[in-house]
């Protein structure tokens, strides 16, 4: 594995450098961990009345939770040969390098800082800054304007990049911790939504009122394009089960485990999104579901215990994702760091700090930035910029999958994805139909967010296009 991995890095402008590798601290346990923590963040406190508005309906919005968990797994099985045959630091730039080449690594990688993973840590701190808020300073949930809840998140973003930077053990110990949290507080909403399933079946039935249901994605668009609107909100909710691979280096047994942590988790996900989802509906009236904007959980929490369980579920709300934004802001750091190791970054990026074997310049450069776009942002511009950008790279590194697979026949696939390739064309058939989507739907984000990608072709062509590719170091 280690030898095919040699042949793939070198190229043309090979010099004969050996670069730095990260050291192997993750077990299974935390993998499994990273890819639940950072998948239950903020998403499912913070999406089901959007996915709700689109659709207009419990059995329409809990199919859209059904089909995005699917489409996630398909993702999932097909990085799971990816992550399995390649297990470098840097994950989709270092599949997107090998299958398609050096510019669509740089790409992933510009983009990720600029928009998608820096992208994501902003949201995800703004949610924990909102829940966080409420439940020490009486910050409205239903409201993003106070600013009060950046200041939170841009303090929680500096707190978590410090704990980061003392090394992956401390990060990965405090993943593993929240991680439990939440998935205690999924399961006692779980729980209440159950003694009360008796009332999910009569708000089952149970319409819209004309007012609201004029306004969702259904009654102004038609089915199939709310559908897929909706669809971006849900998988906001799955996405980072792609964030093991960006520390795939740093992975014990990465042949073993990346496989097993991707599919059981995403798995274990999406049962629990969908039994939170019939709670939240088994709770809450289909018309408070949808007008509740952002938050759903405290609506919850109110609506059981009064001021104390609101109180309560906002708490639940920030520990979770307190966890998410500390697994986003420990795998990101790991992309720039791998291009710049390949000189497709710039250099500094690829420094390790001695001691804790931390990329520390690309942990602060991230969350640096990630505390910028906060300050004009909002959730749902960010969340649109993010959808668009991530299933365009998505789609791209599953056909990079597929052109390894001709290229390389050969090469050791320690787990290779089954039923192929019915399996990676669904999974590209529903990332084009995203974008596309997406692009018409919400024009102007996609069309910036579009802006930004582009923007790295000068960028590559003028600094990075002639780099040497060092020779990656052999392990053997």
């Amino acid at each position: 594995m280690r030898r095919a991995y040699v042949i793939l890095s070198q190229g043309p402008h090979t010099q004969g450098v050996n670069v730095k590798s990260l050291k192997k601290s993750l077990r299974l346990v935390d993998a499994v961990a990273l890819v639940i923590g950072t998948v239950i963040g903020s998403g499912i406190f913070a999406s089901p009345n959007r996915v709700m508005m689109q659709m207009g309906s419990i059995s329409l919005s809990l199919s859209v939770w059904l089909v995005a968990g699917l489409l996630s797994l398909a993702g999932a099985l097909c990085y799971a040969e990816l992550g399995a045959m390649l297990p470098k630091a840097g994950g989709d730039y270092e599949y997107l390098k090998q299958g398609l080449g050096r510019m669509w690594g740089f790409l992933f990688s510009w983009s990720q800082f600029l928009v998608m993973k820096t992208g994501s840590i902003a949201i995800i701190a703004f949610i924990c800054g909102k829940y966080l808020g409420t439940a020490l300073f009486g910050i409205d949930p239903t409201s993003d304007s106070d600013p009060r809840i950046k200041i939170v998140a841009i303090s929680i973003i500096i707190l978590l990049t410090l704990i980061n930077y003392f090394g992956i053990r401390w990060g990965a110990l405090l993943q593993n911790v929240f991680t439990a949290l939440k998935l205690i507080a999924l399961g006692v909403i779980i729980i209440i939504g159950f003694i009360n399933i008796n009332q999910f079946f009569v708000y089952w039935y149970q319409p819209l009122p004309p007012d609201i249901y004029a306004k969702t994605g259904v009654a102004q668009t038609g089915i199939l394009s709310a559908f897929g609107l909706a669809m971006i909100k849900a998988l906001w909710a799955y996405d980072g089960w792609n964030n093991l691979s960006f520390v795939a280096e740093e992975t014990k047994n990465p042949e073993r485990d990346i496989p097993r942590a991707l599919i059981f988790g995403v798995l274990g996900v999406t049962a629990v999104y969908l039994l939170v989802n019939v709670a939240y509906h088994a709770i809450l009236p289909p018309e408070q579901l949808a007008v509740k904007s952002g938050a759903v959980a405290y609506t919850t929490g109110l609506k059981i215990w009064g001021p104390v369980g609101g109180t309560i579920l906002a708490l639940a709300v920030a520990a979770s994702t307190f966890g998410a934004t500390n697994g986003s802001l420990l795998c990101g750091s790991r992309i720039y760091f791998a291009a710049a190791r390949d000189r497709l970054f710039f250099s500094k990026l690829a420094e390790v700090d001695p001691k804790s074997g931390v990329p520390r310049v690309a942990l602060i450069l991230q969350s640096a930035w990630a505390c910028l776009l906060l300050i004009p942002g909002n959730f749902d511009t960010l969340v649109d910029y993010f959808g668009f950008a991530a299933f365009i790279f998505y789609g791209l590194c599953v056909y990079g999958l597929m052109r390894l697979r001709s290229l390389y026949p050969d090469l050791p696939r320690p787990y290779k994805v089954r039923p192929y390739p019915l399996v990676p064309l669904v999974f590209m058939a529903g990332a084009s139909f995203l974008v596309v989507n997406t692009f018409i739907g919400e024009f102007t984000s996609s069309l910036y967010s579009l802006g930004f990608i582009l923007l790295g072709l000068p960028v590559f062509y003028f600094l990075f296009r002639t780099a040497p590719a060092p020779v990656a170091e052999s392990q053997e």
